[in-house]
C-alpha cells in the first residue's frame, strides 16, 4: 500500500450501510470536510440526526448499480456480500477510490487508525491484515503523544515562519532544523515545558542570523 493524505474537503463521498460502522465512517469524513451522501435501508439515530440537519444527505433504499458513479470515493459499510463484490466491480472499473469494510481483497485503499493532536496527525496501518494490532497501538501513542504536540506544532509553525527571512533557501532551512531541532529540544516538549523549548530554538535561530551576517 503507497501512503498518501487526501484532501476531502468538499469532495463527494459515498457510504453504502446505516449502521455503527458506516457511522463511524460518516463521522470520519464530515470531521474531513466531505460531502456525504448515505445509501441504506435504515440509520443509526446519530445518523438520522446527522440527515435531518442536512449534514449529509440520505437516500433511504438499497445500493442500485450505477449509484458510484458520481462520487470522489466509496465506502462500503454493508453486510451484504453480493453488494460489497458489486460494488467493488463498479468502482473500480471506473477508477474510483473504493474501501469495503472488514475486506482488504476488495478494496485499493485502506482505512488507518489515527492519533491526531491539532494538526499533527500519526496513522497506524497493518493494510487491513489486523484492525486490532492498530486499535492497541493507537492506544498506546495517544498515551505520550497528547496535547502538547499539538501545542509544540504550532510554536514550531511560528519559528518556521520567522525562520524564512533568516533561512531563504531550502539548503539553508534544511541545515538548521537538522541541527537545531535536537534530542534536547524534544525532551523539553516531552516534559511538556513548551515555552522554553520554543525559547531554545528562537535562541538557535537568533545564533544562526549572525553567524550569517558575520560570515
Amino acid at each position: 500500500m503507497y501512503p498518501i493524505n487526501l484532501d476531502l474537503n468538499g469532495q463527494s463521498c459515498l457510504v453504502l450501510g446505516g449502521g455503527a460502522v458506516a457511522e463511524r465512517k460518516v463521522c470520519r469524513l464530515l470531521a474531513e470536510g466531505a460531502a456525504v451522501t448515505v445509501i441504506a435501508p435504515s440509520l443509526t439515530r446519530p445518523l438520522q440526526e446527522l440527515a435531518e440537519s442536512h449534514h449529509l444527505t440520505w437516500q433511504p433504499r438499497t445500493y442500485q448499480a450505477g449509484d458510484e458513479s458520481t462520487f470522489f470515493l466509496i465506502i462500503c459499510a454493508t453486510d451484504n456480500e453480493a453488494v460489497s463484490h458489486a460494488v467493488a466491480a463498479a468502482a473500480k472499473a471506473q477508477g474510483k477510490l473504493l474501501n469495503v469494510c472488514d475486506v482488504p481483497d476488495l478494496c485499493n485503499f485502506t482505512l488507518p487508525s489515527i492519533v491526531r493532536q491539532g494538526d499533527l496527525q500519526l496513522t497506524i496501518s497493518t493494510n487491513g491484515k489486523a484492525p486490532a494490532l492498530s486499535r492497541w497501538l493507537r492506544k498506546q501513542l495517544e498515551q505520550h503523544f497528547d496535547e502538547r504536540y499539538g501545542r509544540w506544532l504550532a510554536e514550531l509553525a511560528a519559528i518556521r515562519r520567522q525562520g524564512q527571512s533568516v533561512l531563504p533557501t531550502s539548503r539553508d532551512r534544511q541545515a538548521f532544523w537538522r541541527q537545531a531541532l535536537t534530542d534536547d529540544v524534544m525532551a523539553l516538549v516531552d516534559n511538556n515545558e513548551i515555552d522554553a523549548a520554543s525559547a531554545l530554538l528562537r535562541d538557535r535561530l537568533a545564533a544562526w542570523e549572525r553567524k550569517n551576517h558575520e560570515t
